[in-house]
């Protein structure tokens, strides 16, 4: 069995899926090969790959664009179309199915990053329009946190860590996380560190007394993640399911969450797998104290969120599923 992905995809937001072709068909029996991905160009919406033995040949897209935007040109190449961000006002059909949430990650060593970005690039050229940002995008997947350095630790000493950013766009996902910064600042139960990460033009009014100075180190911001007592989360640019749920299901967190969009492979239950929340300011902070005060609850959610995740999100879980689909 053989895998060949398309050297032009964007390595930043692929890595996740890699990393799962690399768990379920071996590292050395995955390259990167322009032959069958010539009418694809370099960008952040889908990636390809073909799994090939000797009788057949199965076409993948992975789509994880924030839209709920499905690239037709990609959808009639495959023979199934995976797709982060489906919502329900797309027409069904047989070959696309909700695979939710993922991250980046580190899948290479400096010299594998060196190597495949200029590799890649060669291998891709003519269908690369923007050079400097395919190299970034390794770059990027470089100083990601590795896939194993995901580790669930269950917290109960009442700290929250939270940072987000602010986005020009999207005012209710602003004013939730808000709303979550400023309950948990005001909440005695609560020893609580973060706010909004500053933006380089601040040219989003209203929160400044909500926004921390810097921005910190990816690795120091996943090790505060990971001492947190819970987290919270509410769907981003578009409605889309952002990088945080997947990483706080794969850590086993309890995770407070305004209302989900998106589809995804199971929903998630209420007060099972996740804390709802309407988002105001109000039933957050009534949320946040019965996390604090109910342990068997907040048990119950770490553990139903990292089942969730290595049964339905995994890298690997999510290429076996398209793979045999």
């Amino acid at each position: 069995m053989k895998v060949f992905v398309d050297p032009s995809c964007d390595i930043q937001y692929a890595s996740f899926y890699i990393y799962g072709l690399h768990q379920t068909y071996g590292k050395k029996n995955v390259t990167f090969s322009s032959k069958y991905f010539k009418q694809f160009r370099h960008n952040n919406h889908f990636f390809a790959f073909v799994v090939k033995d000797e009788t057949s040949l199965k076409k993948v897209v992975i789509d994880f664009t924030d839209s709920s935007i499905i690239d037709t040109t990609a959808l009639n190449w495959c023979d199934v179309y995976g797709k982060i961000n489906l919502d329900d006002s797309i027409k069904k059909n047989n070959k696309t199915i909700p695979i939710g949430p993922s991250f980046g990650i580190q899948i290479y060593s400096l010299f594998e990053t060196i190597w495949y970005a200029f590799t890649n690039l060669i291998k891709s050229y003519k269908r690369i329009p923007d050079k400097r940002k395919f190299i970034s995008d390794y770059k990027a997947q470089y100083k990601r946190p590795k896939y194993s350095d995901y580790k669930s630790v269950s917290n109960n000493n009442n700290y929250v860590f939270f940072m987000s950013s602010l986005w020009k766009q999207e005012a209710v996902t602003n004013t939730f996380r808000g709303n979550f910064i400023k309950s948990c600042k005001a909440n005695p139960n609560v020893t609580f560190e973060g706010g909004f990460a500053p933006r380089t033009k601040n040219d989003i009014k209203g929160y400044e007394d909500l926004t921390v100075t810097s921005r910190i180190p990816m690795k120091v911001y996943l090790k505060k993640i990971i001492n947190s007592n819970f987290v919270f989360n509410t769907p981003a640019v578009k409605s889309c399911h952002g990088w945080k749920l997947a990483e706080y299901l794969c850590l086993g967190k309890a995770v407070i969450s305004t209302p989900l969009s998106r589809n995804l492979p199971k929903e998630l239950e209420n007060r099972k797998d996740i804390f709802f929340t309407n988002g105001e300011e109000k039933d957050v902070t009534e949320k946040v104290n019965e996390i604090v005060m109910n342990i068997p609850l907040k048990q119950q959610l770490e553990s139903n969120a990292k089942a969730y995740f290595g049964t339905y999100l995994a890298p690997k879980q999510v290429i076996l599923r398209l793979t045999v689909h």
